[in-house]
């Protein structure tokens, strides 16, 4: 793949990008996550509470990649033949143990798999194969599977030890969350306009840009980061967090395709970023953010905008910007109680203070957002108590910053 090709693959990736994100409010990360895993043939794995758009995701990229897709939704009753073919029963009458997998699993190139920890045991181990070695395997009968990425989603990780190692297969961890407060609008918005016109289609991508850009990948470059990234590694072991011999070495081909996909033939240090994904944990893919704050502040990818900045955005700028949208919504308060708008305005207030609370326990909470997260507090518990007027936002006082 000549540079002309891998520039114009690249730009085809990015509008794809572009036009699918345009269809879902606060979703660019996880589709370019997505994307991220195709490219380097890696697997993701996503995790949020149910309404969060993750299906719709998944299945809007899968329509526009001319690949073949299969997706279903586990439940602990669902059969092994449910996802990989029931048997042929003309071979059966031969003596001869053979699925039937046209249109299965085993022959898919994009999989979604939703509510994946609910698979039984002989799920998960022929899983496993797939996922891991990219075959098929029941008795006698063997075929390779064509997967290029397995997308699966949970409403939470498993606390079952043996579940936790079947995870850790999975190479990219993002956590979904609904959508913020100041997003609800276009959020509605959005909604709204796919009720009323249906959802754009979106061209898809010729079947060979994401296979080609796969082997360019595979000639980025990594001498340039390998102290770097061993270094990172080190790091994010302080934190408690496990990773396995086999994800430091895959996640390579993740720092590749960032990489390629930022126009280079060599990794830098702007391309470590997708390490914070490593991490199987909420709590401590934060803290990662947090304590690589130096070595991943030259982060940058004209292509995964999103997914970059959630990898670098760690608690303290989120604390940040919570205490930003504090001050700006003391700012906004109506000026009399009987303002229709008033009620409206307390509700923000509480919702913001609950996400205040779900961010920080209170001794992690910083000092600047401690004194917003009060303000908001005493607001509400003046209108509780009918004592008359809260203190207006003209007297209180943004922190210099957030600790």
């Amino acid at each position: 793949m000549d540079l002309s090709d891998r520039n114009a693959s690249v730009r085809l990736i990015n509008a794809q990008l572009d036009a699918l994100s345009g269809q879902f409010v606060s979703r660019r990360a996880i589709l370019e996550l997505i994307m991220l895993g195709l490219i380097a043939r890696e697997h993701v794995l996503l995790i949020g509470p149910p309404g969060t758009g993750k299906s719709l995701v998944v299945q809007a990229i899968a329509r526009s990649v001319e690949a073949r897709y299969f997706e279903y939704l586990i439940g602990r009753f669902t059969e092994p033949s449910e996802l990989f073919g029931g048997l042929d029963l003309n071979a059966l009458k031969d003596g001869e143990i053979k699925p039937v997998t046209g249109g299965m699993l085993p022959e898919a190139e994009i999989a979604f798999l939703d509510e994946i920890f609910l698979g039984s045991t002989a799920i998960l181990n022929s899983l496993l194969k797939i996922l891991n070695e990219r075959t098929y395997r029941r008795g006698r009968f063997a075929m390779k599977s064509p997967m290029l990425s397995c997308v699966a989603a949970s409403n939470a990780l498993p606390e079952d030890p043996l579940l936790a190692a079947f995870a850790d297969r999975f190479l990219l961890t993002s956590f979904v969350d609904p959508v913020e407060d100041d997003q609800l609008t276009a959020l509605m918005r959005a909604g709204w306009a796919l009720g009323v016109e249906g959802r754009a289609e979106v061209p898809s991508l010729p079947a060979g840009v994401v296979g080609a850009l796969h082997q360019a990948m595979l000639a980025i470059d990594l001498t340039p980061i390998h102290e770097a990234y061993a270094h990172i590694v080190r790091k994010v072991r302080l934190t408690g967090a496990v990773l396995s011999d086999r994800k430091i070495v895959k996640a390579q081909k993740l720092v590749a395709a960032a990489a390629l996909l930022r126009g280079q033939t060599a990794a830098g240090l702007e391309d470590l970023w997708p390490i914070t994904f490593l991490v199987q944990s909420r709590d401590q893919q934060a803290q990662v953010r947090d304590l690589l704050q130096a070595e991943l502040q030259h982060s940058r990818n004209p292509v995964l905008t999103g997914s970059v900045a959630q990898a670098v955005h760690g608690p303290t700028a989120h604390a940040a910007e919570l205490t930003e949208q504090a001050m700006a919504l003391l700012e906004a308060k109506p000026a009399l109680a009987s303002d229709p708008l008033y009620e409206v305005w307390l509700v923000r207030l509480e919702t913001l203070l609950a996400r205040i609370d779900a961010a920080f326990d209170a001794k992690s909470l910083p000092q600047g957002l401690r004194a917003v997260r009060a303000s908001l507090e005493s607001l509400l518990e003046t209108h509780s108590s009918g004592r008359g007027q809260a203190p207006a936002a003209a007297e209180l006082t943004a922190p210099a910053e957030a600790d």
